[in-house]
């Protein structure tokens, strides 16, 4: 008796409003005004829809005729009640999950049709709730997957936006990691290329967050996750060949945030171990990319150094007749070119200029030393942007990105010893060890210079592994190279550099001949060398 009453209830509510609805669109139609306007009619609709949820929770029994009415509503011509009956029934099927599909199979059938609903709001509202039946019905909504990547394609870029802001909400529980399909990740990571730069800020977002929340499992190695989530960075680093500003800043952005995550990575150690965790899953064609991010990086840190030099001696009013002005807008205009909105960072950049501060100039420069460590290169980041605020609020905004882009937080020289300790000890990440210190070494050599003391450990120069010995070797040099005479004096390093020299192989000694050159005060082991050298030469050779 109950049931019928509820529905009757329902009934009248709801096909009085339609009624008014449609009655009042006919009056505007017509060019007439009715006393109230569609959004009465509208409200008493959403407090009825409210009930419904409200019984749905406390007394779903009730609701046995009010159901399929629920269904017939997704099939009226009105956008509103169809959007008011594709959430409602989108919540229900969250909170009772397969029972109610299972119970009105017709109706579960019918809201899944919403999907391709002529209304882009109503395939918005249904793509928020379909993707939140991953959260709270796993097992019902592994029936939407395909759907699911039918809205990532979806031809109104709202659509597409709001699936994408939807994944991005999941918290990534092991039900939720199961029922998502792996087309669903794929088709996601494509929407990181979408021609609207909110599909694609929502899609690396989304891709991002969930890495994160995946990366325990990842580091695990287990093989479902690989499978899966393993080529989210791959996916991330990739988008660097579309050479686009919007796209890189906003990478830029994720990759020391959710990527690396080092914010919330207190110690050194985590951190190069997350670094090398990410740096390994990469394609080699992802390598590239990582380095294409770090070399933009560095050619913006070239630039802004020489921008902040002419702030610097433009403040103490040594540049006003030189073309200061000029300089400085030529250095500003490629600045920003490096930035989404261009002219507005532009004109950010010259207004910086003209504030004459030693305290922003300073911290800006402080956050891209390589001598800095990550908590240093954080902690200038935010003095010197406190103090920008302070001076020039409408500023923060738009040159925050520079802060971030300039701060060597992801290759840092507190991350060096962990790296070489990497190289030494061997392992699973020993490769991509050796790629990244190579690469410090070549571009950031600062860096290494205070961990040479680990980079010449005699121990690794001892090892059985010829290979491994020559591979140190070459790292050495090649630190010798970009810092001159910079290789550490020791009597065991000389020692053992000697004994290459003297019997090693033909790399071997090579290298170390090299090194020795390059250590301070071993003038006389040189000698001894050459001495060496000479005394083994065949003399009866007609050349000698």
């Amino acid at each position: 008796i109950l049931q019928k009453y509820i529905y009757q209830y329902f009934n009248d509510v709801i096909v009085s409003a339609a009624q008014q609805r449609a009655g009042q669109r006919q009056q505007e139609a017509e060019g007439q005004r009715g006393r109230g306007g569609a959004s009465d009619s509208l409200d008493d609709l959403k407090s009825a829809h409210y009930l419904i949820l409200e019984l749905n929770k406390s007394a779903p029994g009730t609701l046995l005729n009010v159901v399929p009415q629920l269904e017939e509503e997704l099939g009226v011509d009105d956008v509103d009640i169809r959007v008011l009956a594709t959430g409602v029934l989108g919540e229900m099927f969250a909170e009772k999950g397969f029972t109610l599909a299972k119970r009105y199979e017709s109706t579960w059938k019918t809201w899944k049709g919403r999907r391709a609903d002529s209304s882009p709001v109503v395939r918005v509202q249904w793509i928020e709730h379909a993707v939140s039946l991953y959260q709270h019905q796993p097992q019902l909504s592994r029936e939407l997957n395909e759907f699911v990547v039918e809205k990532l394609c979806d031809v109104d870029d709202k659509v597409r936006q709001a699936a994408c802001h939807s994944l991005g909400l999941l918290e990534m529980a092991a039900p939720v990691q199961a029922a998502i399909g792996e087309s669903v990740v794929t088709a996601l990571g494509d929407r990181c290329k979408d021609r609207k730069p909110a599909v694609r800020s929502e899609a690396i977002i989304a891709l991002a967050t969930i890495y994160s929340q995946v990366f325990e499992e990842l580091e695990q190695g287990a093989a479902a996750a690989q499978a899966k989530w393993g080529s989210i960075p791959s996916t991330i680093f990739m988008l660097r060949y579309i050479n686009d500003p919007d796209i890189d800043s906003k990478v830029e952005s994720i990759l020391t945030g959710a990527i690396l995550n080092f914010a919330k990575i207190k110690d050194d150690r985590s951190r190069c171990q997350r670094l090398l965790v990410v740096f390994e899953s990469l394609t080699a064609k992802a390598r590239s990319g990582f380095f294409s991010y770090m070399r933009r990086q560095q050619d913006v840190i070239r630039l802004t150094d020489v921008f902040l030099a002419l702030c610097e001696k433009q403040g103490d009013g040594m540049a006003a007749d030189q073309g200061a002005e000029q300089q400085l807008r030529l250095l500003a205009a490629k600045i920003a070119a490096c930035f989404p909105d261009k002219a507005k960072v532009e004109t950010a950049l010259m207004q910086l200029a003209g504030l004459h501060d030693a305290e922003v100039y300073g911290g800006l420069r402080q956050t891209m030393d390589p001598r800095n460590d990550i908590k240093a290169v954080r902690k200038h980041q935010k003095s010197s942007l406190k103090r920008l605020s302070s001076l020039a609020p409408s500023l923060l905004d738009t040159t925050a990105p520079l802060w971030k882009c300039v701060g060597l937080t992801t290759i840092n020289r507190a991350l060096v010893p962990f790296l070489i300790e990497h190289v030494s000890r061997g392992g699973k990440f020993v490769a991509a060890a050796e790629v990244l210190i190579t690469y410090i070494t070549g571009v950031f050599p600062e860096m290494v210079r205070s961990s040479s003391a680990e980079l010449f450990d005699v121990a690794a120069l001892q090892a059985a592994d010829a290979v491994a010995v020559e591979e140190r070797l070459a790292l050495m040099v090649k630190f010798a190279k970009a810092v001159p005479r910079s290789v550490p004096r020791s009597s065991g390093l000389e020692d053992r550099l000697a004994a290459f020299v003297r019997s090693g192989s033909l790399r071997q000694a090579k290298y170390a001949a090299y090194l020795v050159t390059q250590m301070d005060g071993a003038q006389s082991l040189c000698a001894a060398l050459t001495g060496d050298a000479v005394d083994g030469l065949d003399n009866r050779h007609a050349e000698l």
